[in-house]
């Protein structure tokens, strides 16, 4: 990790010398939940936990995942003619509703090799950010598998607020006001 620490993100470089993040770039969407012919690798969540550098990431990537699943539909996952070997995605801020990142991710026949988030971790080596992590797990272990879980949905154990409730009438309220009035 010391070596690595010192790198440069030579996949950012790679970015932005080609303006790989320019609207003239020509990128062609794949619809990354149902096409047998995306060009990314199936990899163990083991893989992937030595990429992302611990668990904290690949917790999140599963939650952030199936996040995208049902509320905003899917992350858009985009290839180009041009240029082999890398992907791009656009996917949704969780903190911020209006921001989307762009990140791309280099792979080969093996693993995946490079990776470049515009979010501000996004361009680090040792690990990598959320919003990589995941893409990766998705598409790599995620879309293989029957379900996605990771939110859980607390709609069915919370109560409406705006029913009406019926207090019982107690004086010990009125003492509180008398008191307050002296």
């Amino acid at each position: 990790m010391t070596a690595l620490a010192k790198q440069s993100n030579d996949l950012q470089e790679f970015v932005q010398k080609y303006g790989l993040d320019k609207r003239s770039m020509k990128w062609v969407k794949l619809d990354a939940a149902s096409d047998d012919n995306m060009p990314f690798q199936k990899l163990s969540e083991e893989e992937i936990r030595d990429l992302t550098i611990g668990v904290y990431q690949l917790k999140t990537a599963k939650s952030y995942s199936a996040e995208h699943f049902t509320e905003q539909g899917l992350f858009e996952v985009l290839v180009s003619d041009g240029i082999s070997n890398i992907i791009s995605a656009k996917i949704q801020s969780r903190q911020i509703s209006a921001k989307k990142y762009a990140l791309w991710v280099k792979y080969n026949d093996v693993t995946i090799s490079a990776w470049y988030c515009s979010c501000k971790n996004g361009a680090r080596v040792v690990g990598m950010c959320g919003h990589i992590a995941c893409i990766v797990w998705y598409l790599s272990f995620g879309r293989y598998q029957r379900s996605i879980s990771g939110v859980r949905d607390w709609t069915d154990t919370v109560e409406d607020a705006a029913r009406e409730v019926d207090f019982p009438d107690s004086d010990s309220d009125d003492d509180c006001v008398s008191n307050q009035e002296e």
